[in-house]
C-alpha cells in the first residue's frame, strides 16, 4: 500500500495523528488550495508542513508539542468545507467545524479550543488596520477570556502559523503591544 501524501510530507508522530490523516475529511482537507496571499505554498498540507516545521523549532515540553501538532495537523483541513458551505450561503468558520470534527476524537480542550478560535487574534488585528480600534481590543479582550487558561500555549501557535508563507508577521506584534491594554485579560494571563 502506497503512502498518502500527507503520511510522507507530515510525518505523523502518534497514533491519533495517523488515524486523523487517514478520515477522508482529512485526506480531502490536505489536499484543499491554490496559491494565495499569506498562503503561496496553496495546498492546506504544505501550510501544515510549515507550521509543524516552525513547532519543532520551539522549545516545548513533550505534551504541549504533542497537542501543537494536532493543533497544526487540524487548523486549516476544513478549509474546503468552508468554501463549498459558503457556495450554499452558509456562513460557518473552517476552525470551528475542526473543532466540531475533533468532539468526535479523544483530544484534549484545549487542542479543540485553540484549533477553532485560531484565527480570532488575525481578526482582531485586521478589524483595527481597517479602523476599528477599539472593536478590534474587545474582539482581542473576547477572544483571552475564552482561552485564557490556555493563552500561552494558544500564543504558541499564533507564532508558528503567522510565519510561514508569505503572511505578514505584524499581527504577532499588535498582540502583544495591546495584551496589557485589554485591562482583565492582563491580569488573567500574567
Amino acid at each position: 500500500m502506497t503512502q498518502k501524501p500527507a503520511f510522507h510530507l507530515l510525518r505523523p508522530e502518534t497514533q491519533l495523528e495517523s488515524d486523523l490523516l487517514r478520515t477522508p475529511e482529512f485526506e480531502e482537507g490536505m489536499m484543499w488550495g491554490v496559491p494565495r496571499p499569506g498562503h503561496p505554498e496553496g495546498m492546506v498540507l504544505l501550510h501544515v508542513r510549515e507550521v509543524l516545521d516552525n513547532i519543532e523549532a520551539q522549545d516545548l515540553s513533550p505534551i504541549d508539542r504533542r497537542d501543537l501538532r494536532l493543533v497544526a495537523i487540524a487548523h486549516d483541513t476544513f478549509k474546503y468545507q468552508q468554501e463549498a458551505l459558503s457556495h450554499q450561503g452558509r456562513s460557518i468558520d473552517h476552525g470551528h467545524l475542526a473543532s466540531s470534527f475533533l468532539t468526535q476524537w479523544e483530544v484534549p480542550s484545549r487542542v479543540r479550543e485553540i484549533v477553532q478560535w485560531h484565527d480570532e487574534a488575525y481578526y482582531s488585528w485586521r478589524m483595527y488596520k481597517m479602523g476599528m480600534a477599539e472593536d478590534s481590543v474587545v474582539r482581542l479582550t473576547r477572544l483571552v477570556e475564552r482561552i485564557h487558561p490556555w493563552w500561552s500555549f494558544f500564543e504558541r501557535f499564533f507564532q508558528a502559523d503567522t510565519l510561514t508563507g508569505d503572511k505578514d508577521p505584524t499581527p504577532l506584534d499588535w498582540v502583544n503591544k495591546w495584551l496589557p491594554q485589554v485591562g482583565k485579560c492582563h491580569q488573567l494571563i500574567h
